[in-house]
């Protein structure tokens, strides 16, 4: 161990992708950072198995066996909860780190105090170009979401670190008094746009997110295959969820036509998408308003992007809005 430095921990998640799991955990124990506390957690699956045998390979890594699937939001908390170290980084089992990432970040915000949480470059590992370098919402009427650098090859474009107000949670690194004092993600996420929640959250504390692009990993692309309606249930139901803790209350009023019943009526009229899906995500909402009104933190924040992008020229139907939250 690296005793000149401060312990690092970092927290792998897994489900089901036992090959990649291998790759991404070798990438780790490889870091040129060498001060790591490494915990795999993994939410059961067929292949839970597999990836238990995965794990005994590297004595020095633990791994939390959960027994039911607690989802992005879940799994990252327990596993949060279950570290000591003074950072503590979260990645995924199909994100590949290049060897200098956690030095990268480790001297990045040793540098930097005014700065609280930071991401890598994420490049298609495939495909060789940028997946992702950053990004910029805005929680207006139509939601809009602008990332940086995706589709593009690297040709240092991006060279010195920057400041944004979207990181993804493929990869994140804080200080662990960040991750703890705002208690980790919002569990009832469980998936999707909790990213987007825990950066507004993060902005609020006046703490800058920022992009080094010296710290660098490849993300195994994702296969192309309908989202089970399950998945798309959480899309539906956290977008919504997002709008109600964090977006200005004068915006509210056309996010909720927009989105709520103009694009629920012409999901209906067309019969494109599932209805039934949509009005059962909304109940969860309506349920659940009165708790997310009372957490919602007031004057929010948002920033200026005039020069975003919408996700579309106009109304979101229901099936796109809630995938520009995907991380």
């Amino acid at each position: 161990m690296d005793t000149g430095q401060p312990l690092i921990s970092v927290v792998l998640l897994s489900y089901n992708r036992p090959l990649y799991l291998q790759e991404a955990l070798a990438a780790l124990v490889a870091q040129s950072c060498k001060n790591l506390e490494i915990v795999v957690v993994d939410n059961p699956s067929p292949a839970s198995a597999e990836v238990a045998a995965v794990v005994e390979q590297y004595p020095n890594v633990k791994l939390i066996r959960n027994s039911t699937n607690l989802g992005y939001t879940g799994g990252m908390n327990k596993g949060i909860q279950s570290v000591s170290g003074h950072y503590i980084c979260l990645t995924e089992d199909d994100i590949v780190m290049h060897r200098d990432c956690i030095r990268g970040f480790v001297e990045h915000m040793d540098s930097h105090p005014a700065t609280g949480l930071i991401a890598p470059m994420i490049y298609n590992k495939a495909g060789r170009t940028i997946r992702w370098a950053g990004g910029h919402f805005e929680l207006g009427g139509i939601y809009r979401m602008k990332i940086f650098g995706a589709g593009e090859k690297d040709v240092g474009q991006f060279s010195e670190p920057f400041e944004v107000n979207f990181i993804d949670g493929a990869t994140m690194f804080a200080r662990a008094d960040l991750w703890k004092r705002l208690n980790g993600f919002h569990d009832d996420f469980f998936m999707y746009a909790e990213a987007v929640e825990f950066s507004a959250r993060v902005a609020m504390t006046g703490q800058k997110l920022e992009v080094v692009p010296q710290a660098k990993v490849d993300h195994f692309e994702p296969p192309d295959k309908p989202t089970p309606p399950e998945i798309e249930f959480h899309k539906i139901k956290n977008f919504f969820a997002l709008y109600l803790l964090h977006a200005r209350l004068g915006n509210l009023a056309e996010f909720i036509l927009r989105y709520a019943v103009l694009n629920t009526l012409r999901s209906a009229v067309s019969r494109r998408g599932n209805t039934l899906l949509t009005l059962r995500a909304l109940w969860w909402v309506l349920k659940r308003t009165p708790q997310l009104l009372r957490e919602r933190r007031k004057g929010v924040p948002q920033p200026d992007v005039r020069d975003s992008i919408a996700v579309e020229n106009g109304p979101l139907t229901n099936d796109q809005a809630p995938q520009a939250l995907n991380h």
